[in-house]
Order: C-alpha cells, then structure tokens, then sequence
C-alpha cells in the first residue's frame, strides 16, 4: 500500500479514535436529551457477532440516552448504500465496505466503533473432499461479492491453498451463512465460507474444516459500527449516545449469558443450545470490552482486500 492509502485509512481510524476520546473524558457532561431520537440502525448479517446490539435492541438500552433504536436486517443490499441513500443511521457491520469505499474516493463514511477483530469463520468442504488440491475444478460459495467471507475466500484460496479463485474454483456469492450452508448440505456447492455459529453446526453435520481464518492470525475490522460524517459533526452527541448504549450492550453480552442465550436464541434461528451456548463463549471472549476502533485492522483491510496480503504478514 502507498504511503497516501496508508495515510488516509489511519486517518480514518484517527477520526472514530478522536470520537472515542469524548466519550470517555467529557460523558458527565453531554446535555440531557429533550426528546427521544428515533434511530435506525442496519446490520448485516446472522452471526454471534452482532448480539451486543440486539441486547441493545431488546433490552431498550437507548431509552436512558434519549434513543429509540430500531434494528433492520439489510438482507441483500449493501449495508453502507442504505446508509448513503438516508435509509438509516448507522450500520453495524464488517468494516470491509467502509474501508474499500474510502479507498475509492468516498469520504462521507467513517468507521466510530469496532467490537472485534477477528472473523470467527472457516472454510467447509464436502467429507469426501480431504486436501486443498482437490478444491480444483469444484465450485465454493461465498457471501456479498466485496463482503469479509467473500475477501478471506480468495485470500485463502491463493496465499493458503494455492489455489487460484479465478481459474482453479468457481466462485459463488449466495448471501450469509444459513443461505449457504443449506447449498452445501444438498450438494449444490463443494465448499463454503461459514460464520459463527453456523460453521459449528457445518462441523456437526460431519463437514470438513479445511482452514479456522482466526489461524492466519490477520487482525481484521470484522464487527464495528460505521456512520456518515455528517451524522456526526451535525449531531455528535447523538453518535456518543449511540456509543454508550452500544457499549452497554456489550458489557451485558460478556457479564449475562442468561440474557445473552435468550436474545440469540430469538435472532439466530435453528441453532441448538449447545451450538448457542459454544457461540456464545467464543464471542464473550473475542469481543472487545471498549469497542475502539483499530488503527492495525484498518490498515489491513485499506488494502482493498486481504487477497494482496504477504502469508507472513500478520500486522
């Protein structure tokens, strides 16, 4: 990466740390809300991940910031186009679309928060398909094209397998994991990127995990909370709200695993307890505790994807 995509992508982590900074020092001192604010916030995906948030929803944590939070699954579209087109907020999402559009000249979207930098996803394979050479020829799923399960694919299959997306697989986008995993129990696949926790019910149906992503060992914006600049200069304690309540979501999630269990069991449908209660401590330890942004992350994934990324590279 040049020195200037280097510049403006720590530049952009620069701006939520500047945020981050009053929140924590100046929080006694926001003015008191006179009337509730009505927000709407996308996510993208069905992940453990994404919890600290639907506790924030559930549990009406925004009422005690003057918020009134309203959380809207963005299904198909792009997350960050809903967000550009006024359709909401905020998005919690990967950082994957903040990062490459910022890259590409779009200043408005900045990153303010983000709770976790590892991707909790694999890559599954039929049983029968028992070493990386005999991905060749065979067709292999992936989520959005751009999304992070689309970007780690074509890593791993070219730094890590050997194998490349463009010639030796086909490549597929067919949505979020409970989309895919179906595709690749019917055979309609042969391998797929899986999300937490539907790659630990991938493992119990008897497919094969060819590569755990959190081995690379590549720090990476996976789960964070990104806005327009505008929403913030024009309303910054709106954003701070927003943050706070967020924040308590989050310590909810890694304090009460009663409430924690409930809340995922709603959103992630078909998952069993013991899938949700292994969800649930793989998350309770990953996710940050404050939700900085980082600055590392960020520059990993400025680098349009992490495709470009020396195998030894880890920072």
């Amino acid at each position: 990466m040049t020195g200037g995509k280097q510049f403006v992508m720590l530049k952009l982590a620069f701006f939520g740390l500047v945020l981050w900074a009053q929140f924590l020092v100046t929080p006694s001192v926001l003015p008191a809300a006179t009337e509730t604010q009505r927000l709407k916030i996308i996510y993208s995906s069905f992940t453990g991940a994404y919890t600290p948030l639907w506790i924030a929803i559930d549990e009406g944590l925004g009422r005690k910031n003057g918020l009134d939070l309203e959380a809207v699954y963005a299904g198909r579209a792009r997350p960050h186009q809903l967000l550009l087109s006024g359709d909401a907020q905020y998005v919690v999402s990967t950082g994957t679309g903040v990062v490459s559009s910022y890259a590409g000249g779009q200043k408005d979207l900045v990153i303010v928060a983000s709770f976790l930098n590892v991707t909790g996803s694999s890559l599954f394979t039929k049983p029968q398909i028992t070493k990386p050479s005999e991905l060749r020829g065979k067709v292999v799923a992936s989520g959005r094209p751009g999304s992070i399960t689309d970007v780690m694919l074509h890593y791993v299959l070219k730094r890590k397998l050997n194998l490349d997306p463009a010639r030796d697989v086909k490549v597929v986008p067919l949505g979020d994991g409970p989309s895919i995993l179906p595709a690749l129990e019917k055979g309609v696949v042969d391998g797929t990127v899986l999300t937490t926790p539907t790659r630990l019910m991938a493992k119990t149906m008897g497919f094969r995990e060819m590569l755990d992503f959190d081995e690379l060992g590549i720090p990476y914006p996976y789960v964070g909370v990104s806005t327009l600049k505008a929403n913030v200069k024009k309303n910054p304690e709106m954003t701070i709200r927003f943050l706070r309540t967020l924040t308590e979501g989050i310590q909810i999630f890694k304090t009460n695993k009663e409430t924690s269990m409930a809340v995922m069991k709603k959103y992630l449908r078909g998952a069993s307890d013991d899938i949700l209660a292994e969800t649930y401590r793989y998350f309770s330890a990953k996710i940050q505790k404050t939700p900085y942004p980082s600055a590392d992350a960020i520059r990993i994934a400025s680098r349009h994807d992490v495709r470009s990324i020396s195998p030894n590279e880890d920072s």
